[in-house]
């Protein structure tokens, strides 16, 4: 309880909470370790219990960067911009915080909700909300500067997938009958995953400059940009997904679609607090291509036990005698949801600074679990006294945090809104800066790259 009372007391008073999250301890240099640290292999097992200082420093880096996803997103809908990135892609990582992590933002995606058989009333509620087209910003990419590639070993190309927000994105996560998601029909038969993230991943609207490609196909545009470029100047590299929620399934399928167009490129998946994505051969497509998945969840949060079976499976009379099958043979079989690659579990009972009442918007939020990542130490160990993640960050957007650390619950919003006086003392909406305008298609060029 040292620590609490340290933060409660500074000239006596609650210390001013920060939105920047402070570097994590373990952030030194990994190179000589670079294979045992990134899931050489696939397994990252024998890191977990205890937990790797190496990997930890890795995980909550990855972290920072899908809660940018979140803390870079315009939510309001009374804004002009609302469902865009608040910043522009040269200052989206700076303006958060997160230079310190030596990446830079190479290309903003954007994800089309194609609501398909949705009641009339409720699609038109949910296009009167998007702000051009129906197509959000949904997540970035970003490359590892010079300084990070030598401390981390690799030159690391780093997508993150932002989670669910906007109203059409809920309606697809209902959606889990299963679709075909087949790369390659020689290696990927019988390969299927949810049809609302499927649909996510692969919907485009032609009649939007922001959507007439997919998420899928900006990804991999850029990718194989960025590929190219460091391929040729003979650098290692690596490529890694990351995600919460829904950017966790999002992540899993680019990740898929990347290591099949790059064959040789290390590929992995960090995700944090996502559900099921696929069945047994979607999983071991991803196994078979290489790619090295890791999740972190909460043990206390429901979202990464659904979805189990498609509603199709569930509501037919023979499902129980099916599900006594599955358990008979420890084997799922076809049709049943399953997750893919090591899975580090956290327990908000460990952290002294939560409470523990049963929470589910808490035990599913994000900073939730990267307060736990950076406490954790082993399954049988305590909050490790070494933690120095700000603890203010925890109740950004919950009540997690208890009553005695004097930090408001969701306390991170915009000053007044976004509402600013004008040169007539009127309340209005703040203009945004030209830098921070959304702009179709932008990706920094090659030459800005160090």
């Amino acid at each position: 309880m040292a620590r609490l009372a340290r933060f409660l007391c500074l000239n006596g008073d609650a210390a001013k909470p920060s939105p920047l999250p402070l570097p994590p301890a373990d952030d030194g240099d990994i190179s000589s370790r670079r294979a045992e640290v990134h899931g050489a292999g696939g397994d990252w097992s024998a890191l977990l219990d205890p937990l790797d200082a190496g990997l930890r420093g890795e995980l909550l880096k990855y972290g920072d960067l899908a809660q940018a996803t979140y803390d870079g997103f315009d939510w309001r809908h009374w804004s002009p911009h609302c469902g865009t990135c608040l910043h522009g892609l040269r200052r989206l990582l700076p303006e958060l915080g997160l230079a310190g992590h030596g990446y830079v933002a190479t290309a903003f995606v954007y994800a089309t909700c194609d609501e398909g058989r949705a009641p009339r009333w409720l699609r038109r509620q949910l296009h009167g909300q998007a702000w051009e087209g129906h197509a959000n910003w949904i997540g970035y990419v970003a490359v590892a500067g010079a300084a990070e590639a030598a401390r981390a070993g690799y030159r690391d190309i780093a997508v993150a997938w932002r989670g669910t927000i906007a109203p059409g994105e809920w309606l697809l996560d209902m959606r889990t009958r299963m679709v075909p998601f087949e790369v390659d029909a020689g290696k990927d038969k019988g390969a299927k995953v949810a049809r609302g993230f499927y649909s996510m991943y692969t919907s485009k609207n032609a009649g939007s400059k922001y959507g007439e490609r997919s998420a899928r196909e900006q990804v991999a545009g850029e990718v194989a940009r960025l590929v190219s470029h460091f391929r040729g100047r003979g650098e290692e590299l690596r490529v890694t997904f990351t995600g919460h929620s829904l950017g966790g399934a999002l992540a899993l399928l680019a990740a898929r679609d990347a290591a099949a167009a790059h064959p040789g490129v290390p590929v992995a998946a960090v995700t944090f607090s996502a559900p099921r994505v696929g069945n047994r051969a979607f999983c071991e497509g991803l196994t078979s291509r290489g790619v090295r998945v890791l999740r972190v969840a909460v043990r206390h949060d429901v979202v990464p036990l659904v979805p189990s079976v498609p509603r199709v499976v569930v509501d037919a009379p023979f499902s129980k005698a099916l599900a006594k099958l599955w358990a008979l043979t420890g084997r799922p079989p076809s049709w049943a949801y399953v997750h893919a690659g090591d899975e580090l579990e956290l327990d908000v009972r460990k952290s002294p600074f939560l409470k523990h009442a049963y929470d589910v918007l808490g035990f599913h939020n994000l900073e939730t679990c990267l307060h736990l990542l950076d406490g954790r130490e082993g399954a049988a160990a305590a909050f490790r006294p070494g933690a120095r993640r700000d603890l203010a960050l925890v109740n950004k957007t919950s009540g997690m945090l208890r009553d005695e650390a004097r930090i408001p619950a969701w306390w991170y919003l915009p000053a007044n809104k976004g509402l600013v006086r004008d040169a007539l003392g009127r309340w209005v909406v703040a203009e945004r800066e030209h830098d921070d305008l959304p702009v179709p298609d932008d990706r920094l060029p090659l030459s800005e790259l160090d």
